[in-house]
Parts: C-alpha cells; structure tokens; sequence
C-alpha cells in the first residue's frame, strides 16, 4: 500500500484499506473504486470488496451533501443550545425532525447541543431562534454563528474560485 495520505476516520473497527477507501469517498462519493484503488494503491477488486462490507455496517452511509452557502441566496448558521440535562435526548430528537437542520450534536464545552442549519433568509433564521427554539420545553438559551464562507466541508475542500462561491 502506498504511503498514507488520507485523513483519519474515526471508526476503530475498520482495517487500514477501509480507513482510506471510506476517505475517498468522504471527498468524493462518485469516486470510482478504479479511482479509489489507484490513489490508495490496491486493486479494484480489494476496493470492491472492502465497499461492500463498509456499506453493509448501518452506521456508514454514501448520500449527497449539499455545501453551505453553494449559491447567493439562502443563510447556514451553527447553533449552539444550553438545554437542560433532563431534557437533552428529547430537544436533540425534536430537532432531528426539521428538514433545514442538517445535523445535531451532543457536545462537551459551553453548549449541551451544537446544531447545523440552512435557511433561505436571515429572516427565516430570526424566526426559528426567537419563535421555534422558545416552543421547545428544556432550551434554556442559544447562541447563534452565521457561516460566512465554506472552506471544508464534509470531507471536501473547496477552492475559491468554484461555481457558487462569489458572494459567499
């Protein structure tokens, strides 16, 4: 095998050939298993093989994923939420059902949950922190970051000049 030069995935369970084959396709998910085999320098039937029992294990998954601010219009804010511990599991389970939440975190630090959002205005971000957030029983308080400009996300490094980046 080639020199390693994928970044780390944090999954203890997987072999070596796993750990770079899922970090290919952490920056790209079209990436084909020719592809994948020639950067990590094994065959395409081990990559074959080895995608086949990544994609068995339901804690992996290959979807799109759509970048923060990939075009002019819309807003992406990181949320942060101090909740009350006896509700924590219910306001991270409340949350998971609204479709412009991309993700929701338990996390260590200031905030008990961390949330990702993506919103078609400031207007529609102001309305979801001053009206939705206060309807859920436990949050006691919020902080809000909007995303001015993605440089990695999800894996995927982006170049300044890509399609949709101008204004962001």
């Amino acid at each position: 095998m080639k020199k390693k030069s994928w970044e780390f995935v944090s999954t203890s369970d997987l072999d070596e050939t796993e750990q770079a084959v899922l970090s290919q396709l952490k920056i790209d998910g079209r990436m084909s298993s020719v592809d994948i085999a020639r950067k990590i320098g094994v065959t395409e039937a081990t990559v074959r093989r080895k995608m086949a029992r990544l994609l068995e294990d339901p804690g992996i998954s290959i979807q799109a994923v759509v970048r923060p601010l990939r075009s002019e219009e819309g807003i992406a804010a990181l949320v942060g939420l101090d909740v009350m511990r006896e509700h924590m599991a219910d306001v991270a389970e409340r949350l998971s059902t609204y479709s412009y939440v991309d993700s929701v975190y338990v996390t260590t630090g200031p905030f008990d949950l961390m949330i990702t959002i993506s919103m078609p205005s400031t207007a529609s971000l102001y309305d979801f922190l001053s009206r939705e957030l206060t309807e859920i029983p436990g949050i006691k308080d919020s902080e809000s970051y909007m995303i001015a400009r993605a440089f990695k996300h999800a894996g995927r490094v982006y170049q300044e000049d890509e399609p949709g980046e101008e204004g962001d």
